[in-house]
This record gives structure tokens, sequence and C-alpha cells, in this order.
């Protein structure tokens, strides 16, 4: 890029390699993140960060999002189709389908495998053959056969808690379909069906403050409608002491709801909602290819090679500034360098 200066544009501000012992570098202070977790579901995780920022929070929700591992079907051989999907339309539907990953890390990449297309070591092979010879036939999930016992689809929850099947498409008296799916790995950047979540969200954690003076002043009603302003029910009434207090603060979405209620009531400074700025309540759902600590940790892990690439790279170029017969570095244009920039 170039800096304007006095209204003309110039080339970036650069020191000379001689004069780099000049600059003052200033550390950053330390910091510790932790992570207090709330509630652990066979497919969703609830947990809190704390101690960082803001770009630490947003770079774990991206991690788990597009940087996490799975096993997903890549590629469909259809031998014949004559149902009332075609053969993309089937694809499609196959390719969505959540595989079960929990040896995803034995298997290759197909691009780094040695192999010309597929094999054991990078895929797995799913097979589906079914035709009908009753009125209809739901064709589901649990019809692919799997290669590997530990690669198979997994199973939906209804409404009920049952686990189902997942529909594929639905079969008339004389149709089949008869194909073969290869499944490899992937991560959630190249394609939407290898994440192995389907909701990752991170909010502030509120600080919900009340004026004890101005709550005094207002009566019984109006405490009971401050109360029954919130959505959320973050507040309660209690009865003996005749006072408002937080009950769940962890409910509060920032609707700002009881905000507009205490300028209602002429008492602006009645309530305070503001957001703890380096403390992130986490929710992850995942489509169950993998369980939810696998995934978190998974993403951490991925962070952590980052940040060693990363510093392995700025160790280098501290070396190679100390280091005299290094040669001159370049500038964007591959250039030398000037003797000197203004």
């Amino acid at each position: 890029y170039q800096r304007r200066v006095h209204g003309e544009f110039r080339p970036p501000a650069r020191v000379q390699k001689g004069h780099l012992a000049s600059l003052t570098v200033h550390k950053m202070p330390s910091r510790y993140p932790t992570v207090e977790i709330l509630e652990i579901k066979p497919d969703s995780l609830t947990f809190v960060l704390t101690k960082t920022c803001t770009s630490v929070a947003n770079a774990l929700r991206r991690a788990i999002i597009a940087e996490v591992p799975t096993i997903a079907i890549d590629n469909v051989q259809i031998t014949s189709n004559t149902s009332v999907l075609n053969d993309e339309f089937l694809s499609h539907r196959l390719g969505l389908i959540p595989l079960v990953s929990s040896k995803v890390h034995q298997l290759q990449y197909n691009r780094d495998c040695s192999c010309e297309r597929h094999c054991e070591y990078c895929a797995v092979e799913l097979t589906l053959n079914v035709r009908c010879t009753d009125q209809t036939r739901d064709v589901t999930s649990r019809d692919l056969i799997s290669s590997d016992p530990d690669v198979v689809p997994v199973d939906s929850t209804n409404l009920d808690g049952q686990h189902d099947a997942i529909m594929i498409v639905k079969l008339g008296r004389g149709q089949e379909v008869n194909l073969t799916c290869i499944a490899k790995k992937g991560v959630g950047k190249e394609h939407a069906k290898w994440s192995p979540a389907c909701v990752v969200t991170y909010q502030f954690e509120p600080d919900i403050t009340l004026n004890p003076y101005s709550m005094d002043e207002l009566s019984e009603t109006q405490k009971r409608e401050f109360v029954a302003s919130c959505p959320t029910e973050v507040f309660r009434f209690d009865e003996q002491k005749q006072k408002v207090e937080i009950e769940n603060a962890g409910k509060c979405t920032f609707c700002n709801e009881c905000v507009i209620k205490a300028e209602d009531l002429n008492r602006p400074n009645l309530v305070t909602v503001e957001q703890k700025t380096n403390r992130f309540k986490f929710t992850v759902e995942t489509t169950g290819a993998l369980r939810p600590e696998q995934v978190v940790l998974s993403a951490l892990n991925i962070l952590k090679e980052k940040m060693q690439i990363i510093e392995a790279h700025l160790r280098h170029e501290e070396a190679s500034w100390a280091d005299p017969s290094f040669g001159a570095p370049m500038d964007w244009q591959g250039q030398p360098p000037p003797a000197s920039y203004d």
C-alpha cells in the first residue's frame, strides 16, 4: 500500500536495517484464557470463555465451523436411479448426511494420499441398493451399507427424543436406487457438508445493575410492571422483602426492554445493562459427526498450531534482521528498498 502525506502518495514508511535496534517494542501483557463448562449434552455444549478478547473468541468460532475435519460423502457413482429425484438432487442429499467421524484423524486427505483415486487410507465406501416391491418404500440413511463399521450415518432425533433415520427418497412400486458413495475427509471451508457444527454462537456476558434508591421510589405495582417487562424473566419480585432482584442474569439478550420500561417510569437510572467484554458465552450444536467436546478441543489445537507457525516465521524474520550477512529485504513490489524512505 502507499501512505498519503500532504495530499501526495508516498512509499510506505520503512526503517533501514541498521537502525532496527533503535525501535521500541511494547510487549502486550500475558493473558491466560480459561474455559468454564456450563452444560454438556451428546450434541451440544455450553461454556464460558474468559480472560481474553473478541478476536480470540471469533477465531475459535470460525475454527469450529470451518477448520475441524470430518468425513462426508464426496463422490456418488450411480448405477441405476428410477426414483422421482434426478441424479444431482439425490447426490446432494447424500452429501449432506452427517457421518460418524470418530476415526477422522486416522484418515488422510485424499489430495495427500499416494493412491490414484481413493483407497482405504483416504476414503470409506458406502453402498445403497434398494428396490421397491410394495406400494411405496422409504429409502433412509439406514439403507447405506458402509465398508467401515465405525463410519456410519448419524441418526436424527425427533421431537419425542426418538432416533430416526434420515429420509433420502421415497420409491414407488418397481422403482429402484443402486449407487456407490465415496466418503472422504475434509473441512467446512471447502464445503459445508464437512462442518461438524450446525450452530456456533457466542455472546457477551451481561452486567446488570439495579439502582436501589430509584427502585425504592417505585410502588409495588410499578415494580411488578418492571419485572414483567423482561421477556426472558431476568428479574423477580420478592413478595416478603417487596424488592426487585436479579434472578438469572445469564438469560439477558440485551433487548433493553427493562431500560425502556425504566424510562417510561421516569427513572432513567433505574437499571443499567452493559456487556462484559472479556467473558463470552459459547453455544455449540453439532451435527452428530463428532461429540461437541471433541469439536472444541480440535479447534483449540488447530489455533495452537497456527500460532506456532506464526511464531516460527517471526523468529525467522528476527534472526534474519539480526544477521548482517542476510540479504537486504524486498519491498512489496519485489524490488530492493532504496537507501532510506521519507
